[in-house]
């Protein structure tokens, strides 16, 4: 039986893809989604429509919280938004302010981050680990700053995993395009999941610098309530 961890970044409240996750989800009764979660989506939440549906798409969004879990990525998700953030910025700006947002939304989260196009730097990462938050890191930049624990995923979605042999696959997409491994492309593939898999979250697979992996069966001091 296999171990299976899907993750999909740029999910917020108004970009959320519900409609084919839940089809998913009835496919799969059993899953779970590590979703990577833009507290403030200026980009969804900047027009009129987008503010009109608002309190409607998060209502749909917080019936779901039983299998998708909320993991920061980003404030704004701004184009390189954390490559030059100082530990200053992140101690009294950026967690506070990703803390009111998700509380504000009656959104529980976990107390992990991935920056945007994977960009940060070492005072992003002190602050992280000072406040215990874990952070998420890219397979394909093996040299790439990482907090003292870390997720790393192992297939992107667009990538043939169900050929894979290994027990657990940790698979990497984005709620929608213009990336190729966006879910709605990549439905079908995702269709073809085992029907026995085990599904964990992203926190569930942390892994420390000696590479060695950490299951947490539940988490433990990860979580925040809303």
């Amino acid at each position: 039986m296999k171990t299976i961890c899907l993750d999909l970044d740029d999910y917020s409240i108004l970009n959320n893809r519900l409609d084919l996750l839940i089809k998913l989800k009835e496919h799969f009764p059993n899953l779970k989604v590590t979703a990577f979660t833009i507290p403030y989506d200026y980009q969804s939440e900047g027009n009129i429509g987008g503010r009109i549906m608002r309190a409607t798409t998060l209502k749909a969004v917080q019936k779901e919280l039983d299998w998708i879990r909320i993991v920061p990525h980003g404030l704004l998700h701004l184009d390189r938004e954390f490559e030059k953030c100082t530990y200053e910025t992140m101690m009294e700006n950026v967690i506070p302010a990703i803390d009111e947002a998700f509380k504000k939304d009656g959104l529980p989260y976990v107390k992990g981050f991935k920056a945007p196009q994977w960009l940060w730097n070492e005072e992003v990462i002190r602050a992280l680990d000072e406040v215990g938050w874990w952070g998420a890191i890219d397979r394909n930049q093996p040299q790439m700053l990482k907090t003292k624990t870390f997720f790393r995923y192992s297939h992107s979605i667009d990538e043939p995993f169900w050929e894979s042999d290994r027990e657990l696959l940790k698979l990497h997409g984005h709620i929608a395009g213009p990336e190729k491994n966006n879910l709605e492309r990549c439905f079908f593939g995702l269709m073809k999941m085992p029907s026995d898999a085990k599904f964990v979250y992203a926190d569930e697979l942390l892994q420390s610098g000696d590479g060695k992996e950490d299951y947490n069966y539940p988490p433990t001091g990860r979580f925040m309530d809303a």
